[in-house]
């Protein structure tokens, strides 16, 4: 779900990547850019791809010196509105800290919450354990990547407390571009014109429509499914099924005696890379 990317101090994005990351997911944009000269944090969010894009960009040439977030979101929880476009406070009335997320947290909304899981999160439980200087305590740090597993979360920050401006959870399961830029997953490449995620044939990586190909709901990789592990996404442990990690699932249909075993093994063998080097060694055939 999602796309959320991070650029470095005194790094301009790709107007391109921007572009097919809202194709690929057009339910709301938002940005933030850290602005250590003002001691202040400049938040935009709309429904407008363009707007938020070329908003975002001139923005970020003005202000270069510190982080920047930005995201396009893919609705799976909470109503499609600009208030659950990303990024979020980190607590109510917080204008020191703020958080995106891709993919899917376990996070149950109250009857009648129109809230995303993500806003839930963010204006919610971050702020009951502690908020952002939560993220310096080492075992707090663990037991949050064991929670949000699967996802990937981004925290820009001011608050003279917190030990950095940029906090990443799950950083290794997103990718840098040579500009340094970090991608939260592909759907910010674009082969052709289309909308929702993209796949491996607009990728241009299968020829045939006739495979059995599933997309994974939390971090958008795509598999014939007769090369998963138990029906389990091997880019992030989710269940395909009930879109909750591994060792968390409680399907029955899955014959896994130790669910922690199944995780190493999806951690050790999947290769983090990019689509363009999967066709450069055979596409996802070699899988």
């Amino acid at each position: 779900m999602c796309m959320l990317c991070v650029i470095p101090p005194n790094v301009i994005p790709s107007r391109e990547k921007l572009e097919n990351s809202a194709l690929n997911n057009p339910d709301g944009f938002g940005f933030a850019i850290v602005i250590p000269s003002e001691n202040r944090i400049h938040v935009e969010r709309t429904m407008n791809a363009d707007a938020s894009i070329t908003r975002f960009l001139e923005m970020r040439e003005k202000y270069p010196e510190g982080y920047a977030t930005w995201h396009a979101r893919y609705a799976t929880h909470g109503t499609v509105n600009v208030d659950n476009c990303h990024p979020f406070q980190v607590g109510i009335g917080n204008s020191q800290t703020y958080l995106a997320h891709n993919g899917i947290l376990p996070v149950l909304e109250p009857t009648g919450d129109t809230r995303s899981d993500t806003r839930i999160f963010a204006e919610d439980i971050l702020p009951t354990i502690g908020g952002v200087t939560s993220l310096d305590n080492e075992q707090v740090w663990n037991l949050l990547e064991d929670f949000t597993n699967g996802s990937k979360i981004v925290i820009l920050t001011i608050d003279p407390r917190a030990k950095h401006q940029c906090y990443i959870l799950h950083e290794n399961k997103g990718w840098k571009d040579s500009s340094g830029v970090w991608w939260s997953n592909h759907t910010c490449f674009l082969t052709q014109p289309m909308t929702g995620f993209a796949s491996p044939y607009s990728y241009g990586l299968k020829d045939s429509k006739t495979d059995n190909w599933v997309d994974c709901n939390t971090c958008e990789s795509f598999f014939d499914i007769s090369k998963m592990k138990d029906g389990y996404c091997m880019q992030c442990g989710t269940c395909i099924d009930c879109n909750t990690y591994v060792t968390d699932c409680l399907c029955f249909s899955k014959d896994v005696k130790d669910k922690t075993k199944m995780a190493q093994y999806i951690e050790e063998t999947w290769e983090h890379t990019n689509p363009n080097d999967w066709r450069d060694r055979g596409g996802w055939a070699s899988l």
